[in-house]
């Protein structure tokens, strides 16, 4: 549920730094989100940013069961 609150934040434009989602994100959730391919990141540390891909889009409109 975390991970589809974060990228219900993000758009498959804008890139939004990682430290400044209303959720927090941790440097391990990010990494299986882009591993699954639901979200791209750039840079490191403190200051990575992240934005929705085409499949994290199609992620969140999945239904819940």
């Amino acid at each position: 549920m975390v991970q589809r609150s974060v990228m219900q934040h993000l758009n498959l434009t804008d890139w939004k730094l990682a430290n400044r989602l209303p959720i927090p994100a941790g440097e391990m959730m990010l990494g299986r989100m882009a591993l699954l391919g639901w979200i791209e990141t750039k840079g490191e540390d403190d200051k990575i940013i992240v934005r929705l891909t085409e499949a994290g889009l199609q992620a969140t409109r999945l239904k819940i069961e």
